[in-house]
């Protein structure tokens, strides 16, 4: 029974973050995102960004910095848990570890996938 259900856990996980990965593709083709973390900092810094997105195996010292600049200026960070760079840079078309969504309409679907309870 347990690995039918871990079976079936994992397919989920796997559509959610296919899910979040079209997401921010579509939003990348639409012109609402800002690629890498200077480009992310700079848009949370003018407050065009609504949210940042960046891999899991980014480093801690950018992972540090996107956070401090996202608290002082009230967007929200979130870590994409379980999806590397390659997994990121291949779903939006540029190699890129962190992206700044500057459109409210795709933000809030990818947060739903992001913190949606499997």
């Amino acid at each position: 029974m347990t690995t039918q259900f871990t079976k079936i856990l994992k397919k989920v996980v796997r559509t959610l973050k296919d899910k979040v990965i079209a997401l921010l593709g579509f939003a990348a083709k639409a012109g609402s995102v800002c690629f890498g973390a200077a480009e992310s900092i700079a848009a949370v810094r003018s407050k065009k960004a609504k949210c940042v997105f960046f891999a899991s195996d980014i480093s801690k010292k950018s992972r540090k910095e996107i956070l401090f600049h996202c608290d002082r200026s009230g967007a929200t960070a979130y870590e994409l848990n379980g999806m590397s760079m390659d997994e990121l840079s291949h779903g939006i078309g540029r190699k890129c570890a962190v992206v700044a969504v500057t459109n409210d309409s795709f933000c809030k679907p990818i947060v739903s996938y992001l913190t949606s309870d499997i």
